[in-house]
């Protein structure tokens, strides 16, 4: 599996149910006794309470740019329990039933993680959560913006994963304490 947007989250943001800038938006480290589908799994209530290492975290200093979400990075505080080899980003709508799951992060520098007590810290990529783009073929008629794409996935392959769902998904770094 891949850094991606649940299916379910992309319809939601499409239906104006989902303002990323607006809404409670939270984190969670989740363990593999969540099987993601990426395709149908909607909401939070979907992921078993066996399968939360550590519950959501709201993000904060979150805005947006030129279809980039952004926010500070986020600390999970005196995690223990099993490993977590998930992130799940989601609308807290103040009931599980109810949140739609927005993004499944699998792929961090850093996971899986196995907590010990400590803080867990996600840094994102220059605070980028996500980006949307215009595919690659969309832009195949200008050869100029291909070339360009080309060269800035070239230069950004190390650091950068490309998605399913038109998205970049920049690679987090897991890690203890701050």
């Amino acid at each position: 599996m891949a850094n991606s947007l649940y299916a379910k989250g992309r319809e939601a943001f499409l239906e104006g149910t989902i303002a990323a800038l607006t809404d409670t938006l939270k984190l969670s480290l989740l363990s593999t006794a969540y099987t993601p589908n990426l395709s149908t799994d909607q909401f939070y209530s979907i992921v078993s309470g066996g399968a939360i290492v550590a519950a959501g975290v709201a993000l904060s200093g979150r805005s947006g740019l030129a279809g980039t979400l952004s926010a500070s990075n986020v600390v999970f505080p005196a995690v223990t329990g099993s490993t977590a080899s998930y992130l799940a980003l989601y609308k807290d709508t103040g009931s599980a039933a109810t949140s739609p799951l927005i993004g499944l992060i699998d792929t961090a520098t850093g996971l899986p993680i196995t907590p010990n007590g400590g803080d867990i810290t996600v840094a994102w990529s220059n605070g980028q959560i996500f980006t949307l783009f215009a595919s690659l073929a969309e832009r195949a008629g200008d050869k100029a913006a291909a070339s360009r794409w080309r060269r800035l996935i070239d230069a950004v392959r190390g650091a950068w994963r490309p998605s399913e769902g038109g998205i970049w998904m920049p690679e987090p770094q897991v890690s203890y304490g701050r």
